[in-house]
């Protein structure tokens, strides 16, 4: 075999990751369900096929990027037309979509036990980044799996994230684990983005101005100056779809659920999401979610993107400081739930936060406080009480006019149940307590 290249899955992201490896040199032959998307793969350089049978023909790697594992089942399984039909000896096949935990290790099962198929090398690869990393090849990939897997899927792995390839310790599934708690955080900041850019504009504040000013903030996060550039600009482009986050988010809930973990600022982005879709807006770039928040001025964010622009007056100060603060509780509850998760599913929280670090679902409270976290040295930057003063302010001037904060509501009370166990007098982070069960914290503070 040579390099060739199957790649099935050229949506918004798979189709940047599949002509970046055509630019590498690989012949690539692309599949995808929609037609149109296939005429512009060839035209960027690539081939085209009809089945994921014929795509796979003779292709030394197979990289599946759909939107679900269901799919990357129905793709690699089912019926005559499925991927297994031609897969070549030895193939590296390389999962990259976003899946519930087990799905990449099902995968492999039935390769092995109903196919006989030990020889295809099975690499968990998920990614993240978005369409300009993607495009770009620099993508962060949280890899995992047996090392003859890996060592095969190097060169495709490696032109697709440069030098944000990881591996993960754990084997087959490893990765898939850490894309969930990574989403964890991708799900509520993108949520949390729409939130505050409407609470900004609900307060009557120019908002091209407040997203300047909140980006240079201790509120700002990686999706929120992804995300927020949608909402000011007049762009009809779907970056990335709502129904791909509910989809994700959807994963990380159900498996709280069968775990019985409990995940209090997820749980509540999925509800804001499922709005959304139920209001016929899961084609639409997830940006355009402020349409939940404000749903009788839906293009309020838009529209006060041009308004006058009066950024020295006090109470312009003072409305923009109510908007800070609601995102920088937000985002430190949801870097304690997120890192909760992982110490949960058996993580190495260190790496986790190399990784998260650099990738889609950073933030600057992320940053700043998950060391403290985990090296047991809290800081006393903002105790829970003062958290809980700032916090109830900015949701007292939200209810005055009449404008909902679900995040910052459901955070609100997750300080103040903290407080509630008497630990209102300690640093921020005592909200990491809150996931601590009989055996004692998960994070232990030092003395």
């Amino acid at each position: 075999m040579t390099g060739k290249t199957a790649f099935l899955g050229l949506g918004a992201m798979g189709f940047g990751m599949a002509t970046n490896l055509v630019k590498f040199g690989f012949p690539v032959t692309g599949f995808d369900v929609w037609a149109p998307t296939l005429q512009r793969f060839a035209a960027a350089g690539g081939l085209s096929a009809s089945t994921p049978r014929e795509a796979v023909r003779g292709a030394q790697y197979i990289v599946f990027m759909v939107a679900t594992a269901a799919q990357a089942n129905e793709a690699l399984f089912g019926g005559e037309n499925a991927a297994i039909h031609e897969v070549e000896k030895g193939a590296v096949v390389m999962l990259c979509s976003t899946g519930p935990p087990g799905y990449v290790v099902e995968i492999r099962k039935l390769l092995d036990e109903k196919y006989d198929r030990k020889d295809v090398e099975v690499v968990d690869a998920p990614v993240s980044g978005g369409t300009l990393r993607a495009a770009a090849g620099t993508l962060t990939i949280l890899s995992s799996g047996p090392e003859s897997a890996l060592s095969a899927g190097a060169p495709i792995l490696n032109a697709m994230a440069g030098p944000n390839l990881y591996t993960i310790p754990g084997g087959l599934g490893a990765g898939t684990n850490v894309k969930m708690v990574h989403q964890v955080l991708a799900g509520i900041h993108i949520t949390l983005a729409s939130e505050a850019m409407g609470f900004a504009a609900a307060l009557g504040l120019n908002t091209k101005d407040a997203f300047e000013a909140l980006s240079k903030s201790e509120g700002v996060s990686w999706m929120f100056d992804n995300r927020v550039p949608h909402m000011i600009e007049d762009d009809p482009k779907i970056y990335s779809a709502l129904n791909i986050i509910v989809k994700d988010v959807g994963i990380i809930t159900t498996h709280s659920r069968l775990t019985k973990f409990p995940l209090f600022l997820t749980s509540a982005t999925e509800q804001v999401l499922l709005t959304g879709i139920s209001a016929g807006y899961g084609p639409e770039d997830d940006s355009r979610l402020t349409k939940v928040y404000l749903p009788s001025t839906p293009d309020l964010v838009l529209k006060l993107a041009t308004s006058p622009s009066i950024t020295s007056d006090e109470g312009y100060k003072l409305k923009l400081q109510l908007v800070i603060n609601v995102m920088k509780a937000v985002h430190l509850a949801s870097a304690a739930e997120a890192m909760s998760l992982g110490m949960k599913a058996g993580l190495e929280l260190n790496t986790m936060f190399e990784i998260i670090g650099t990738a889609a679902g950073s933030s600057a409270m992320f940053l700043n406080r998950i060391p403290g976290l985990l090296s047991g040295k809290w800081s006393t930057e903002k105790t829970i009480d003062e958290v809980i003063a700032e916090l109830s302010a900015s949701i007292q001037e939200a209810n005055r006019i009449k404008y909902p904060l679900h995040l910052a509501a459901t955070a609100l009370q997750l300080f103040q149940l903290v407080a509630l166990r008497g630990s209102g007098k300690e640093p921020d982070l005592a909200v990491s307590r809150i996931w601590d069960g009989p055996d004692g914290p998960l994070f232990p503070r030092a003395n």
